[in-house]
């Protein structure tokens, strides 16, 4: 990290290294700050790093997001700090002083090996994470653990000369002392997440005293490879493999229990699937899987064709009910849940090998004295208390929030908070980009030229991830037989430092110069093992990767010998191709930092003001002639504010800003360029004119559609409305709704269907805000809410609370049988049946409110995904690049997404994304030079017959035939793509990374024809 001590204005504070926290520090690492990164935890990576995989379960697992959560320690802008809280701070936004105290770790990291002597020999002088894993110390609980170096617990160890002695590097350090030391930093992003709730304080479940009833958490680690069954899925009672395999929802959640909140922890329903979908993966009809839920809550993007697939694909049971409690079967080791449901008349009991507690989360227990240290408030719930129109800021201007410490999420809306909270404090430290000359982490590039391949191969086990679908050592075993190959060994997690570490060490001591890594997907992982050949001395493209996992173990996970053969074969190609490779130079350009902001709602608005207010240059295009968007027309949020008024100062605020040029009635016609050097044409005005604009990047904030589907008599009787028609109408009217007496809404008209599978996310909560306001103005209003499911998550679940308390009647529907609606002069008629009085019901209504949600505006995507070459969903709406690691990014580089334009979500949750986009923005404009990288086409002067095929077969026109006679390509303007190479007649092109050579390499390999 560059030193900058005591310069307040270069550094920011990050407390907290879970995923909010590494993202954060990583984003404005990115962009050049400098980052303090402390964490009360011996090692970073917080709660996320405990979990197995994520879902979905086919593209998210741990070897994915832990190296890029432990590349946050690689950056040189970040210091990390563990086992270290915050203990006093003074000052103001952008000159803060923080007084920071490190405990002991007793562990040197200079020369801890992680080899775990000093567990193995001393495990109860290790501190230990507490829960199922009772194996893992807190600082070692992952593979990829940062720092990866254990940490003593040294008033637990009797004869601690003995055990000084047993650690071989000598990196126990007896005499540490606890360390104070105060810095002063601009600005503070508070990301210290939350705590699982402990289902042992419900004495009805049996948590803790029946050991066959576990926790979500503690069923992730006994199927995970690295936990303490080593991946195999066994009653902790008897160690048999179970038969049926019971969840419970809500475990200590939407309560009205002494232990009980009543909040909706928002993530539960989705790991619970994730979880019965694994095992069912793994185990199919060996294991019956059922889920006890009150209400499924799969409201996030695509979340919702998951559930479906749950049930359909993978024949998940699904039971709605709340069982009240749990007890041991009499004669075995069974646990036997009793329930009711509204099907079956009277008590139902199973039995169950094993039940799991989908429990939620609670703040954490340092939060509230954190909280008065930093002197920021909380709410009723004890989470940090923020803003709606400003979802990342606290009470304490320059301290800003992100992840579970603001409130329940899941991953990605933590990730989008977290880059939102980067963005933010980055305006508290020097608007001026470093100036300072970057230091070269990486020693120079060994010359290879004229070298006889010298190939290592190291093929990862991953646990069970890899090693549970073939044999890896047989991999290892016959890759050292191949030609050119002079070392080969199993790397384990070789995303893991200790793997890097010896990698490296390998390459120098064998002198390689090419490196095949048997592992995950290049995707992810690639980049990650060519810095670490740049590290060892060599050109990073004298890499390649063999796809074991996602083209092997994923595919093939019940054919080990077939899997193996398959392993070998890929590896062989990988060999042979890597010895035809060859170092290549990188490209660059000069940056251009302006950005081209698409959509003029809150999302784009609020995307320009924060960009323009760093002092970039922004052109925010509205395709029609004003802005706003739809949340111009919707006149309250849930929590009651006034979105006109926000709407209207939002748009003052865009109009008046310097840096920020605004095109109204503006229609993308081209595009054309790279990250960084972008043209973008647009026809412009009733005269469509037309105009070019330069940019480095382009965020997307295009906005949806409010639906308006062709049911229930919408748009032919005057009584049926949308819900944002009766928002509209409660503020304009509220004398006429007074005189109302029944109001009836329906929830998911046209969402959830056959037509637009997916769940719109908002409908619940508007529907719920307008009830209450219904009842403000009349509170003997019988108002009835149809529902399917409530999917009130978060804080939101209150507002229900409060709703059903006012006496709103919530009556659940099955998609199966819809309700009926018809007309009856000025008012109209709903028939529906009550699962609870298990008969008919008939309401005569003064007015009926449907949950319409939003679809996307599937023409404008369609035309600019189209133009900009972007995926989309199938429902329409822009494809980010990962659901997981990169919400925000989308698939080209350069591009990014926001808003409602990303997926249904409230207001709150677009601003959210709106700052996020801007904070990774920040990240891609830092550089003042654009690496092009090396896959560039190259032509052979001597074998061009200047026929012009490339020139008539490149689709971005950048071949040409120069004064010599021969074709030119610019690698300035060249995207890679090889057309031109697969198009030439005469060979004469080869694409850097794809050559032919390389290329019939592999074949060889495939075919097994290589010596």
């Amino acid at each position: 990290m560059t030193d900058h001590t005591n310069d307040a204005q270069s550094t920011v504070l990050v407390i907290g290294g879970g995923v909010g926290g590494i993202k954060a520090a990583m984003d404005l690492s990115e962009a050049r700050k400098d980052v303090l990164l402390v964490d009360k935890a011996a090692a970073i990576g917080g709660l996320m790093t405990q979990l197995d995989r994520t879902f979905p379960t086919n593209n998210c697992d741990l070897c994915t997001i832990s190296p890029h959560l432990s590349a946050g320690a690689r950056e040189q802008h970040i210091e990390l700090m563990p086992l270290t809280e915050v203990t006093a701070l003074a000052g103001d936004a952008g000159d803060f002083t923080v007084t920071l105290t490190s405990a002991p770790r007793y562990i040197d990291l200079d020369k801890c090996t992680a080899c775990g002597e000093c567990h193995k020999q001393y495990p109860e002088c290790v501190r230990f994470y507490p829960g199922l894993d009772h194996r893992a110390p807190t600082c070692m609980r992952y593979p990829q653990a940062t720092p990866q170096a254990f940490s003593i617990d040294m008033a637990a160890c009797k004869d601690v000369d003995a055990l000084v002695k047993v650690c071989p590097a000598g990196a126990i350090v007896v005499d540490d002392q606890e360390k104070e030391v105060t810095r002063r930093v601009s600005s503070i992003i508070l990301a210290v997440g939350a705590e699982l709730f402990d289902p042992g304080k419900l004495d009805h479940f049996g948590h803790g005293r029946y050991p066959n009833v576990v926790t979500g958490l503690e069923y992730e680690r006994i199927m995970s490879a690295s936990g303490p069954t080593l991946g195999n899925l066994v009653r902790p009672s008897d160690g048999q493999a179970p038969k049926r395999v019971a969840w419970i929802q809500c475990a200590g959640s939407r309560g009205i229990n002494r232990e009980d909140v009543s909040y909706c922890s928002s993530v539960c329903c989705m790991y619970a699937l994730k979880e019965a979908i694994v095992t069912k993966e793994r185990f199919q009809d060996d294991i019956e899987t059922t889920i006890f839920f009150m209400d499924m809550r799969t409201f996030g993007k695509d979340y919702e064709a998951y559930y479906q697939r749950a049930k359909e694909q993978y024949n998940i049971r699904m039971v709605r009910c709340r069982p009240h409690s749990i007890v041991p079967d009499p004669g075995g080791q069974e646990m036997r849940i009793s329930y009711a449901t509204d099907e079956v008349s009277g008590m139902t009991t199973e039995n169950f090998d094993m039940v799991v507690l989908s429990t939620g989360f609670r703040p954490a227990a340092h939060t509230v004295q954190l909280a008065e240290t930093l002197g920021i408030a909380l709410n009723t719930h004890q989470f940090v208390q923020s803003n709606h129109f400003e979802p990342v800021v606290t009470s304490r201007p320059g301290i800003y929030v992100c992840g579970v410490s603001e409130g329940p999420k899941d991953i990605p809306e933590t990730m989008v908070q977290a880059s939102a909270a980067a963005c933010m404090a980055a305006r508290h430290t020097d608007k001026a980009l470093h100036d300072v000359e970057e230091n070269d982490e990486y020693p120079p590039e060994r010359d290879v030229f004229g070298e006889a391949p010298r190939i290592g191969v190291f093929v990862c086990d991953c646990g069970q991830n890899i090693g549970g679908a073939m044999d890896v050592e047989a991999l290892v075993q016959e890759s050292a037989k191949y030609p050119h190959v002079v070392h080969a060994e199993m790397a384990g997690h070789g995303c893991g430092q200790e793997a890097l570490a010896r990698m490296r060490r390998m390459i120098e001591e064998k002198k390689l110069n090419r490196v095949v890594v048997g592992a995950c997907s290049p995707r992810t992982h690639e980049g990650l093992f060519q810095e670490n050949l740049r590290k060892a001395g060599l050109n990073k493209y004298l890499l390649e990767i063999a796809n074991i996992r996602d083209q092997n173990a994923w595919v093939h996970g019940g054919a080990r010998e077939l899997a193996t053969a398959k392993g070998k074969k890929l590896i062989r190609m990988a060999v042979g191709a890597v010895a035809q490779a060859g170092p290549l130079r990188e490209h660059t350009l000069p940056m251009n930092k302006d950005v081209l902001v698409l959509g003029g709602g809150v999302a784009g608005m609020n995307s320009a003001l924060s960009l323009g207010d760093q002092g970039y240059k922004v052109f925010l295009a509205e395709r029609t002639g004003r802005l706003g968007g739809l949340a111009a027309v919707i006149r309250r949020n849930l929590e009651g504010d006034d979105v006109r008024v926000y709407v209207a100062q939002l748009v003052e605020r865009v109009q008046a800003h310097d840096n920020i040029e605004v095109i109204t009635n503006a229609i993308v016609v081209d595009h054309s360029g790279m990250p960084g050097k972008f043209q973008t044409g647009f026809q412009i005005g009733p005269r469509m004119y037309y105009r070019q604009i330069e940019h480095g990047a382009t965020v997307l904030a295009t906005g949806a559609l409010a639906h308006r589907p062709n049911q229930y008599l919408l748009g032919r009787h005057k009584a049926v409305m949308t819900q944002l028609d009766l928002d509209d109408l409660i503020e304009a009217q509220p004398d006429r709704i007074k005189d109302w007496e029944c109001m009836v809404m329906i929830q998911c008209v046209g969402s959830r269907t056959a037509e637009n599978p997916n769940c719109s996310r908002i409908c619940c909560q508007t529907a719920i805000k307008n009830a209450l306001r219904l009842t403000d103005l009349n509170p003997e209003m019988r108002v009835f809410v149809l529902y399917r499911d409530m999917r009130t998550y978060g804080f939101s679940e209150d507002a229900y609370i409060e709703a059903r308390r006012r006496g709103v009647i919530f009556v659940r529907y099955e998609a199966e049988k819809t309700p009926q609606v018809t007309a009856d002069g000025d008012r109209v008629t709903v028939q529906f049946d009550d699962p609870i009085l298990g008969r008919p019901m008939e309401v005569s209504a003064d007015c009926l409110g449907l949950s319409t949600g939003l679809i996307a505006d599937d023409e404008t995507t369609e035309d600019l995904a189209a133009i900009f070459h972007l995926n989309r969903t199938e429902d329409g709406h822009f494809l980010e690049d990962h659901v997981k690691l990169k919400p925000l990014d989308m698939s080209v580089p350069g591009f990014f997404v926001a808003g409602t334009a990303h997926s249904p979500r409230s207001i709150a949750e677009s601003i959210a994304q709106a700052q996020g986009v801007a904070g990774r923005i920040q990240g891609l404009l830092s550089q003042d030079v654009i690496n092009l990288g090396a896959v560039v086409a190259r032509v052979d002067r001597d074998k061009c017959a200047t026929c012009l095929v490339c020139v008539r077969a490149c689709p971005y026109n950048v071949p040409f035939i120069n004064e010599d006679r021969y074709s030119e390509i610019d690698p300035a303007k060249c995207h890679g793509c090889g057309t031109c190479a697969a198009e030439c007649p005469a060979k004469a092109i080869q694409l850097s990374c794809f050559e032919d050579a390389p290329i019939m390499a592999k074949l060889e390999g495939l075919l097994e024809r290589i010596a």
